[in-house]
């Protein structure tokens, strides 16, 4: 008996056109789902739901410079004050001791002087919140008191003391004189204005 070759595939035969691809997903195919980021330090993840307009905030006038300058030239010169001060009264110990006259020198003109210290201060610290009527009593006390040491001190003539002394009354008039001009600014005005009417706002609100 014999064995019949197994037949060969026929390589040349064409296949017949059935048409394009189906592009639909096969029977029981879903699309992955993703899950979110995972939050950092272990926070509960929570995707953002949208957001909420509201109406820009007012911006807060901003506090001039001359405002600023003013008031610190009144710190320092309330600290020359007290300086001048504990000086003067150390000065008129020693001229008590020596028996010489000290006139001027006594223990009155001190508590004036450190009352002026207290009114710079103050005047300082008011300025910044936009009343300067506090820096102007403040630095017209300051130039009456150095009047008065430029006075004193040119009669008294005493030994030691040159013509140089006289200089320091003067430097306190320039800059008492110079707080006030920076707190007469347009700018600083207009912080004094700005501040009021915030002020008037809060008591008809209150």
């Amino acid at each position: 008996m014999t064995q019949r070759p197994e037949e060969e595939p026929d390589w040349d035969a064409v296949v017949p056109y059935t048409g394009p691809p189906s592009s639909r997903p096969a029977p029981g195919w879903a699309p992955p789902v993703y899950a979110p980021p995972p939050a950092p330090y272990g926070l509960p993840y929570a995707p953002p739901t949208g957001w909420a307009w509201a109406p820009p905030r007012p911006v807060r006038p901003q506090r001039p410079g001359a405002s600023i300058a003013a008031a610190v030239l009144a710190f320092v010169l309330a600290a020359l004050t007290l300086f001048g001060t504990v000086y003067a009264m150390a000065f008129s110990a020693l001229l008590a001791v020596s028996r010489r006259s000290a006139g001027g020198l006594g223990p009155w003109i001190a508590l004036v002087q450190l009352g002026v210290v207290g009114l710079l201060v103050a005047g300082g610290l008011l300025v910044l919140g936009g009343r300067r009527a506090w820096l102007f009593v403040a630095a017209g006390a300051e130039v009456a008191l150095s009047v008065y040491w430029v006075v004193v001190l040119d009669a008294a003539a005493l030994p030691g003391l040159g013509d140089g002394v006289l200089t320091v009354p003067v430097v306190f008039v320039v800059l008492a004189a110079a707080s006030a001009g920076l707190a007469c600014t347009p700018a600083a005005r207009a912080w004094e204005r700005s501040q009021a009417a915030r002020r008037a706002g809060a008591a008809s609100r209150g």
